[in-house]
């Protein structure tokens, strides 16, 4: 069944459509409109247009979305544990909603695009206790970024692995295609990366400590395939980072990386001690096979 939520009006009288777009932010107007029309937003039980004047006492019903994904949450899992579940996202999905409104109202992820979290909350895994905030999200990738992530079905877990990753306990490897052939086997890069004018995420000497480990796999035809260790967790630290040393991330139209189909960065593995047991665990999601068409495509190109 879907929820509903009931609002008494208080106030100056507003027209109904203005009304429940500022109650649902997350929500564009075309959208809640739409719900209005539908019958899914009446005023005293009954339907009526989006330009109703309301008045004072009046009572608003909203009925959310019903939890519905065209994903199927067992197709993304790899590894379904007791305290938590590991899965592979794909490359253009976004985590979750954009607007913070969801994590206070979790029905709202329904609303618009698919996002990972509508997958998990439309058909939770066995165990998964829907008191955990943020859906269990520990840890987040980019919209472009496909590959392994951990969920934690319990607040207690959540915490114990949000703890893990905040004290970098938690390795990560990422596979990358880079533009241009990068010339040292492997290294690190150790460059502050911070927000500049215009909201643009760039290596800085004024932004946070970020530390970034490479290793070469293979170069060919102009481009590297390549091996990437985060030991901090900036926002687009990778990306920024090759970038910085003048090889971007193939697709990555941000820093100025060669056109492709998307952007050409896989979280490989995970690999951490259980917090509670204190066994030692790695998950890995096979690089996609886009993200080898890709490679293949460009290390077969002539320059």
């Amino acid at each position: 069944m879907p929820e509903t939520k009931k609002i008494i009006f208080e106030g100056y009288s507003r027209r109904l459509d203005i009304f429940a777009a500022d109650e649902l932010p997350d929500f564009s107007r075309a959208l809640v409109q739409k719900m209005i029309k539908d019958g899914k937003i009446t005023v005293n039980g009954k339907k009526v247009k989006p330009s109703w004047p309301l008045t004072a006492g009046e009572t608003v019903a909203i009925e959310f979305p019903r939890a519905e994904s065209k994903t199927k949450l067992s197709d993304l899992i790899i590894h379904d544990a007791k305290d938590f579940f590991v899965l592979i996202k794909p490359a253009g999905m976004l985590v979750h909603p954009q607007s913070p409104v969801w994590e206070e109202h979790p029905e709202a992820v329904f609303s618009s695009e698919e996002t990972l979290v509508s997958v998990i909350l439309a058909n939770p895994p066995k165990g998964f206790d829907p008191a955990t905030p943020r859906a269990g999200l520990v840890h987040r990738l980019d919209r472009e970024t496909s590959g392994v992530m951990l969920v934690a079905k319990n607040p207690e877990f959540q915490a114990e692995m949000v703890a893990l990753f905040a004290n970098r306990d938690v390795h990560k490897t990422y596979h990358s295609i880079a533009c241009g052939e990068v010339p040292d086997d492997e290294g690190t890069i150790d460059v502050p990366i911070g927000r500049v004018a215009g909201g643009k995420i760039k290596a800085s000497d004024i932004g946070r400590e970020a530390v970034t480990g490479y290793k070469v796999l293979e170069r060919k035809n102009g481009f590297t395939y390549i091996e990437l260790y985060p030991r901090t967790g900036r926002t687009n630290q990778l990306r920024v980072h090759l970038s910085w040393l003048g090889y971007p991330v193939l697709g990555d139209w941000l820093y100025r990386g060669a056109t492709a189909d998307r952007l050409m960065l896989h979280a490989r593995r995970l690999e951490f001690k259980h917090p509670l047991t204190g066994k030692k665990l790695m998950f890995e999601a096979p690089v996609p096979p886009d993200f080898e068409a890709a490679w293949e495509r460009v290390s077969a190109s002539k320059k």
